[in-house]
């Protein structure tokens, strides 16, 4: 799985200036970052999309639309997706118990994965679901 963030720049979100918090960073932004590509729903929908010289997103032979490729063939992350992923990162480092932003509205029911923040960064991203 893909990390959208490194390290660094989850200390600069977290104003983290020790290492007093690597292991929380290790085990949170692997994780962080498949619930975001889980929200999403679609892989490619993480990704910056190649497109033709007319503006239209090129796909492979399934139909899938591809992703620009950065030089080491890695696949270039959206800017809200690394957004994201910072604001969801900060609410659970800041909430580490589950209250605050990490609260699900009792009226809500059940299913929230990200915080609000988060999923503000990643609606427009997302294929939308009827239940």
């Amino acid at each position: 799985m893909l990390e959208f963030v490194t390290p660094a720049d989850a200390r600069d979100q977290l104003r983290i200036d020790s290492d007093a918090d690597d292991r929380w960073l290790a085990l949170w932004i692997p994780a962080v970052s498949a619930s975001v590509a889980a929200w999403l729903k679609q892989e490619w929908r993480l990704y910056v999309l190649q497109r033709d010289s007319s503006g239209v997103v090129v796909t492979d032979s399934s139909g899938t639309p591809l992703p620009v490729l950065d030089s080491d063939d890695l696949p270039i992350v959206q800017p809200a997706v690394i957004a994201a992923t910072l604001l969801e990162l900060a609410s659970q480092y800041r909430y580490r118990e589950g209250e605050g932003d990490n609260v699900v509205p009792s009226d809500a029911g059940h299913g929230y994965v990200l915080s609000r923040a988060a999923t503000a960064q990643l609606a427009p991203l997302r294929r939308t679901t009827v239940a």
